[in-house]
């Protein structure tokens, strides 16, 4: 835990305003998208876009039956594989060098990024994910978690707040002293919603379990009786039926 020299040394933040729904979302394997790319149903994709192409390929590649272990004299062809399946895919967000494609609805969405070569000009598989949670996302960062120092709880006066952060992206083992950026801040009568962003740190970094960081709020008024939330993790749970936000 940071002792009290820790904490008089830790930055302090005045955050920027923002909605209650994050505009992009990420799971960390593409581009960030806007939560409303998952609503309604999905338009169908063109087979001769050569991205969606690229997510064919991988589709089939996958559903292939494998070979199995045969003599050289019982050899035979492979057999060929099913065209993919594209119903129920979407496109959620794209560049001229990227696209991200996604299945599903959360908790239970499956994306797949493909990317051009830009020499060759031609597109590729990348990588995929499936079921893993969607996080606020911010100049292609997606969010980092934190949570209230336990040593010194809020008092409805206070206007300053003291959070520990938890760097989302590998860091060496190493806090975020200097990295944290100006959160997201959501105010209304009964909630207080904080998004945390930290730049990561440049070239590669060990796995290594990251140290919470201490950071200080400086909210604009007074926290009150007002709940607070982290709003690392995206809610978009608050759909109706048919994946259309409430009216």
């Amino acid at each position: 835990m940071p002792s009290e020299r820790d904490w008089e040394r830790s930055s302090v933040l005045e955050p920027r305003p923002a909605p209650r729904r994050p505009e992009l979302v990420s799971d960390g394997a593409g581009l960030p998208f806007p939560p409303s790319a998952l609503d309604g149903t999905p338009a169908p994709l063109d087979p001769q876009d050569p991205a969606v192409g690229a997510l064919a390929a991988q589709l089939a590649s996958r559903a292939a039956p494998k070979r199995g272990t045969r003599a050289l004299w019982r050899r035979r062809p492979a057999p060929e594989a099913p065209p993919a399946n594209l119903d129920g895919w979407r496109l959620l967000a794209r560049t001229d060098d990227e696209a991200l494609f996604g299945r599903g609805q959360p908790p239970q969405l499956l994306t797949v990024a493909v990317r051009r070569n830009p020499r060759r000009n031609t597109w590729a598989y990348d990588v995929s994910s499936a079921a893993r949670p969607l996080r606020a996302a911010r100049d292609g960062i997606r969010a980092s978690s934190w949570r209230l120092d336990p040593s010194c709880e809020p008092d409805p006066g206070d206007s300053v707040l003291r959070v520990l952060v938890s760097e989302q992206t590998f860091a060496s083992g190493q806090r975020a002293d200097g990295r944290v950026l100006a959160p997201d801040l959501h105010m209304n009568a009964d909630q207080i919603v904080l998004t945390m962003f930290v730049k990561p740190r440049p070239g590669f970094q060990a796995g290594s379990p990251n140290p919470e960081t201490p950071v200080r709020i400086a909210l604009p008024e007074p926290v009150g009786l007002r709940r607070l939330i982290d709003g690392a993790l995206a809610n978009l749970s608050a759909h109706n039926a048919d994946g259309q936000p409430p009216a």
